[in-house]
C-alpha cells in the first residue's frame, strides 16, 4: 500500500503541516458551532433537515403537494421539530436555554406521517444531503428522538466537511494558504456545522478546485482522478445549475491534445445536470412569490424585450448590495441575524490580501503569456457564473420588471470562490523568500487568523442566542 501511495505521488497528510494545523484548529471551532448554535438556527436549516429526512427514507425525488407547495411525506413530529425554534429566528431578544433543548418537547420518529412542504430544498440534487441523511438514519437505528438525530446529522456533516477540507489543502498546488483562508471563514464553518447541503457542497468544490490544480502533473494520470473530478463537478452543477460555466474550467486548463477527454467530461456534467432537471426538479418545482408579482416566464420575456435591462439590474444590485453581500460572504451567522463585529470584516479583507500576496510569490516570469491567457478565460467563466447566479434570482425571486435583484445572498458565491485558487501560479519555487520561511509565514497566518475568528464567533453566538 505504501508503494502504491508513492507511485501515484499522493500528497500524504504528514507532509502538509498546513492541512494538519487547519484540521486540528478547525475541529475545535466546528465542535463549538455544532454545540453552541441552537437547533435550526442556520439559514434554511429547517428545510434542509426535512430534505435530509426525506432522503434518509429512501425518497430521493420530491413531489408537488399542490400548485404552490412541494416536499414529501414525513413523520409529523419531524415537521413539528423543524419549526419548533421559529420563535428564535430573526428575534434578537429571544434567547435559548439548555433546559429547553434538553428537556423540551419529545419528538418521535414513530409519529404518523403527513405532507411536509419544503419547496426551496426539495429540488436539490440528493448527493450533498447524504452525510446528514446518514446521521438521521443512525439516529433511527439507535432509537434516539428526532432532536438527537438532528445533532447526529450535523455531526456527520462536520466529519465529511473536515475530511474534504483537509484533502483539498493536501492536494492543492496553487493558492494553498488562500483556500485555507476561504475554508476558515465563519460563514463556511457555520454551514459545515449545520444540516445544510451547502457545507458538503462547498467542501466538494474545494476538492474539485484542488484537483484542477493537478492537471499538469503525474497526479492526474490515474483513471480515478478523472472519474472523481467528473462526478464531483456533475453533482455540483446538478445542485447549482447556474454554475454550469464552471464545467468549462477543465476545457481551459487542459491541453488541446486532450480535447476528447475534455469534451467527454463536459458532456457527462451536462448529462447529470439534465437528467436531474428532468427527473428531480420537474416533478417538484413550483413558482415562488406569485402574490408579490414574481413570474419567471414573464421575467424572461421582459429581459428578451429589454436586454439592456440586464446591465442595469446587475449594476443597481452591485451598487446597493455589494457591501452587505460581502459581509454575508465572510459571515453573518444564524438566519442572517447575527452579524460579526464591523472591524472583523476589515480583518478578513486584510487576511485575503496577505494570503493572495503569499500565493503570488510562486509566480514564474517564463510562464507570463500562458498564465495571463488562461487566467483571462477563467475570469470570464467566473464573471459569467456570478451573473448567472444573480440573474437566476432575478427570474425566480424578483417581481417582473424589478430594478434590483431580490433574495441574493453572499453565501451563494462561496462555492464559486473555492475555484479562485486557479488564478494563482502553479509552482514549487518561491520568489524573493525561501520556501521554509514562506511555510512559516503561512502557518503563523493560519494560527493567528483562525483563533481571532474563533473568539469573535464565540462572542457573537453567545451574545445572540444565550
Amino acid at each position: 500500500m505504501v508503494r502504491l501511495v508513492i507511485n501515484i505521488n499522493f500528497p500524504i497528510i504528514y507532509k502538509n503541516p498546513l492541512a494538519i494545523l487547519w484540521g486540528l484548529i478547525v475541529s475545535v471551532y466546528l465542535i463549538f458551532l455544532f454545540i453552541a448554535t441552537p437547533p435550526l438556527q442556520v439559514a434554511d436549516e429547517e428545510n434542509h433537515f426535512l430534505r435530509s429526512v426525506q432522503i434518509a427514507q429512501g425518497n430521493l425525488i420530491g413531489r408537488r403537494l399542490g400548485d404552490f407547495n412541494s416536499g414529501g411525506i414525513l413523520p409529523s413530529d419531524s415537521i413539528k421539530f423543524a419549526h419548533s425554534y421559529d420563535d428564535i429566528k430573526g428575534n434578537y431578544q429571544e434567547k435559548v436555554s439548555w433546559d429547553r433543548i434538553l428537556n423540551g418537547t419529545h419528538f418521535d420518529w414513530e409519529s404518523h406521517k403527513e405532507e411536509a412542504g419544503f419547496p426551496n430544498t426539495v429540488i436539490y440534487f440528493p448527493v450533498f444531503y447524504l452525510p446528514s441523511a446518514f446521521g438521521v438514519e443512525i439516529g433511527k437505528i439507535v432509537n434516539t428522538d428526532i432532536q438527537t438525530s438532528f445533532y447526529l446529522a450535523r455531526l456527520c456533516n462536520v466529519l465529511f466537511c473536515l475530511f474534504a477540507g483537509i484533502t483539498a489543502i493536501c492536494i492543492s498546488t496553487r493558492g494553498k494558504i488562500f483556500i485555507v483562508a476561504l475554508l476558515s471563514m465563519p460563514m463556511v464553518l457555520s454551514l459545515f456545522a449545520s444540516c445544510s447541503q451547502d457545507g458538503p457542497l462547498i467542501a466538494t468544490c474545494a476538492v474539485c478546485a484542488a484537483l484542477l490544480t493537478r492537471l499538469e502533473d503525474d497526479f492526474s494520470q490515474g483513471k480515478w482522478f478523472w472519474i472523481v473530478l467528473t462526478i464531483s463537478l456533475g453533482c455540483i452543477i446538478a445542485s447549482k445549475p447556474p454554475y454550469i460555466l464552471i464545467g468549462l474550467i477543465p476545457v481551459v486548463l487542459m491541453p488541446l491534445s486532450m480535447w476528447r477527454r475534455t469534451l467527454s467530461i463536459f458532456g457527462c456534467i451536462v448529462t447529470i445536470t439534465m437528467l436531474w432537471s428532468l427527473v428531480g426538479v420537474h416533478s417538484s418545482k413550483i413558482p415562488f412569490r406569485i402574490s408579490d408579482g414574481v413570474d419567471a416566464a414573464q421575467q424572461a420575456k421582459f429581459l428578451l424585450v429589454h436586454p439592456l435591462m440586464i446591465i442595469t439590474v446587475l449594476w443597481n444590485t452591485a451598487k446597493v448590495s455589494l457591501l452587505s453581500l460581502s459581509g454575508q460572504f465572510i459571515g453573518v451567522l444564524g438566519w442572517l441575524d447575527a452579524p460579526l463585529p464591523r472591524w472583523f470584516y476589515h480583518f478578513e479583507g486584510i487576511l485575503f490580501i496577505i494570503s493572495a500576496t503569499l500565493s503570488l510569490l510562486y509566480f514564474r516570469k517564463n510562464s507570463l503569456k500562458k498564465y495571463f491567457a488562461k487566467n483571462g478565460l477563467i475570469f470570464l467563466l467566473f464573471f459569467g457564473t456570478m451573473c448567472s447566479v444573480s440573474l437566476a434570482l432575478y427570474l425566480i425571486w424578483t417581481p417582473v420588471g424589478g430594478h434590483e435583484i431580490e433574495g441574493l445572498q453572499g453565501r451563494y458565491f462561496i462555492p464559486l470562490a473555492m475555484f479562485s485558487i486557479l488564478f494563482f501560479p502553479n509552482s514549487k519555487k518561491v520568489n524573493f523568500i525561501s520556501t521554509k520561511n514562506i511555510e512559516k509565514m503561512e502557518i503563523t497566518l493560519l494560527i493567528f487568523s483562525v483563533w481571532v475568528s474563533f473568539f469573535v464567533v464565540i462572542q457573537t453566538i453567545f451574545s445572540r442566542y444565550w
